[in-house]
């Protein structure tokens, strides 16, 4: 925002010396000029995309199949999304961020009310994101029968299904493939976590991670099969968001994931807040505010925000 700012008090400056400039000269340049000037404190001003909320409605699109898969009882079951979109808008490339939700890899869903990825769906829509929430296969008994592994490597499987549904029918829907956010609650935050810094689930080698350009990791853990994080752009960074009361994932683990990233990691941590983000107002901006920030910084670019 202070970059925002610091641009059009450079654009006023330049305004006023234009103006004066177009005094000593002839009537028609005049004129010219002052449409022209005009005409670039009206982009200016545009900036408010991806930065506020510049879109009353949102357009949301459920229940899309972006992939069949074999689940843990091995039956094909149909795995769909949801995509919102802001009402009206004409941008036809547009960055897009792929929730992964919450509930321990047995249970939750892409539209749980108690899942902050529906919250910021429609938050982040409103602000010019495209984002999709999405369902990924689910193991309710894997805690019994000690098939962990099993059940986060298939949820990053369809992560990666996910990533490249977008990169086949984005266009359709206004997305920019080449600008693409990995954003995940609890469980979901270790999936997309272990998906993208990680080579144990989805190597790089046969998974293509390109166009991901920054990971959001709310409330979730640490990185279960590497020390330190071994895969991916090095230039991409991963922002953690977590409460320091967090009784289901410890802040200790999120510090613990700080330090495996180094570089590529930062943490915004909330004071008092356990593991649930939707109780109150203040918990909801903490998410909004410090997401929004980070996205303005990491994925969109200046050249697009001032000459937009």
């Amino acid at each position: 925002m202070k970059k925002r700012i610091i641009a059009v008090c450079v654009l006023s400056l330049m305004v006023s010396v234009f103006i004066c400039g177009c005094q000593n000269s002839s009537p028609d340049s005049s004129d010219t000029g002052g449409e022209m000037v005009t005409e670039a404190i009206a982009d200016t001003e545009k900036t408010g995309r991806y930065s506020e909320n510049i879109f009353e409605n949102i357009t949301l699109e459920k229940d899309i199949v972006y992939a069949v898969k074999k689940d843990s009882k091995q039956a094909d079951t149909e795995l769909k999304l949801d995509v919102y979109s802001p009402g009206g808008d004409t941008e036809n490339a547009r960055p897009v961020i792929i929730w992964v939700h919450g509930g321990g890899m047995y249970t939750g869903g892409k539209s749980e009310s108690w899942e902050p990825a529906v919250m910021l769906a429609s938050d982040l829509a409103k602000k010019g994101y495209v984002c999709i929430s999405i369902d990924y296969r689910l193991d309710p008994e894997w805690e019994q029968n000690g098939t962990f592994n099993e059940a986060i490597k298939n949820a990053a499987e369809d992560v990666a299904s996910a990533v490249e549904w977008v990169r086949e029918n984005g266009a359709a829907y206004g997305m920019d493939d080449s600008k693409i956010v990995l954003g995940g609650y609890s469980s979901g935050a270790e999936i997309a976590d272990n998906f993208y810094f990680s080579n144990y689930l989805c190597s790089e080698k046969t998974v293509d991670k390109s166009g991901i350009k920054a990971v959001i990791s709310i409330s979730g853990n640490r990185l279960f099969f590497d020390s330190s994080a071994c895969s991916g752009d090095e230039n991409v960074k991963c922002l953690i968001l977590h409460g320091d009361s967090d009784d289901i994932n410890p802040l200790s683990d999120a510090e613990t994931f700080l330090s495996q990233l180094g570089e590529r990691g930062e943490m915004k941590t909330m004071p008092g807040n356990g593991h649930f983000w939707l109780d109150n107002d203040e918990q909801k901006a903490f998410l909004e505010e410090n997401i929004t920030e980070f996205l303005l910084r990491e994925v969109i670019s200046e050249e697009y925000l001032w000459t937009k």
